[in-house]
C-alpha cells in the first residue's frame, strides 16, 4: 500500500511517460545514430555498441559523448535529434490525460531530460501546456547545476538519474523529497529518485525489479493508486510555489 504522506508536488517525465508513441523513440534513435555517423565521424559499425554503453552508463547519449571528449554544440544535437521529428503527425491531443492533470489541485512540473523545445511542443501537440507550473529539462538544471559551480563550460553534462539532476529538479519546484511524487518510464529514475526519498512509480511496466514505490501500466491509473492526490487542498498560488529565483522554464505553446 502507498504511504500516506501529505505530497505537495508532482514531478512528472515526459516521453513514454505522459505519452506512448513508438514511432518516436524509434526516430529519435535513428537521429543521433546519423548525428554521430556525420557529424562526429564516428564509423557506422561502432555507433549501436556506443549508443548503449553511453545511455547505460551516463543517463543520456549526449552526456556520455561529451564525458567521452566529444566536441559538440548542445543546440545543435538537439535540433537534429528532436527538430525533425513529425510531432503533427504522431502526437494527438490527450483529452484524458489533460483532465486528469487538471484534477490534482497541486503544482504539476515536467521533469525531463530533453530539450526545452521538445517538451514545449510534446505538451502543446498533447494540450496539457497549462496543467504544468513549469518544465524542468536539460536548460534548467544545466544552467542550475552550473550557477552552483557543478558545471564549468557546459561539463559535465548533469541528467537523470543522477542524484544531482535529482535534488536540482527538487530545487527547482520548490518541493521537498518527503512530500513529492514522482513518476517516470524509466526503472534506473524511478529507482534513483526512490533512493532519494521521493515516492516514485513506475509507469508503463507492472511486475518488473526496481526500486519504485508502485508500478502503473498507464499514467491514468494514477487516481486509483493515490486518491489522496486528487482530495488536497490547492497550493495558495501556482506562481508562489517555487522557489525565489529557480530556473525551471515556463513554456509558451508552439504551433
Amino acid at each position: 500500500m502507498p504511504g500516506r504522506r501529505p505530497y505537495k508536488t508532482v514531478l512528472i517525465d515526459l516521453d513514454d511517460c505522459c505519452y506512448r508513441v513508438p514511432e518516436l523513440p524509434e526516430l529519435v534513435r535513428e537521429n543521433i545514430q546519423k548525428y554521430m555517423e556525420v557529424k562526429l565521424k564516428i564509423p557506422a559499425e561502432q555507433i549501436p555498441e556506443l549508443c548503449a554503453e553511453m545511455y547505460s552508463n551516463y543517463g543520456t547519449t549526449m552526456a556520455g559523448l561529451v564525458a567521452k571528449g566529444y566536441e559538440m554544440d548542445y543546440d545543435d544535437w538537439h535540433a537534429d535529434v528532436h527538430g525533425t521529428l513529425p510531432y503533427a503527425k504522431l502526437l494527438p491531443r490527450d483529452p484524458a490525460l489533460r483532465k486528469m492533470l487538471q484534477s490534482i489541485p497541486l503544482p504539476k512540473y515536467i521533469f525531463t531530460n530533453a530539450d526545452t523545445r521538445h517538451a514545449a511542443v510534446c505538451l502543446d501537440r498533447m494540450g496539457i501546456t497549462d496543467c504544468f507550473q513549469g518544465v524542468i529539462c536539460f536548460e534548467s538544471v544545466m544552467q542550475a547545476a552550473a550557477s552552483q559551480g557543478q558545471v564549468k563550460d557546459g561539463k559535465p553534462i548533469i541528467c537523470k538519474p543522477s542524484k544531482a539532476a535529482i535534488h536540482l529538479a527538487l530545487e527547482q519546484a520548490g518541493a521537498s523529497a518527503e512530500t513529492t511524487v514522482y513518476l517516470d518510464d524509466s526503472t534506473r529514475n524511478v529507482s534513483a529518485a526512490h533512493d532519494e526519498g521521493i515516492y516514485s512509480i513506475l509507469i508503463g511496466r507492472t511486475g518488473v525489479d526496481c526500486r519504485a514505490d508502485a508500478q502503473l501500466e498507464s499514467i491514468l491509473e494514477l487516481p486509483s493508486l493515490l486518491p489522496e492526490l486528487f482530495q488536497q487542498q490547492p497550493a495558495a498560488s501556482s506562481t508562489s510555489h517555487g522557489q525565489e529565483g529557480t530556473s525551471h522554464v515556463l513554456l509558451p505553446a508552439y504551433a
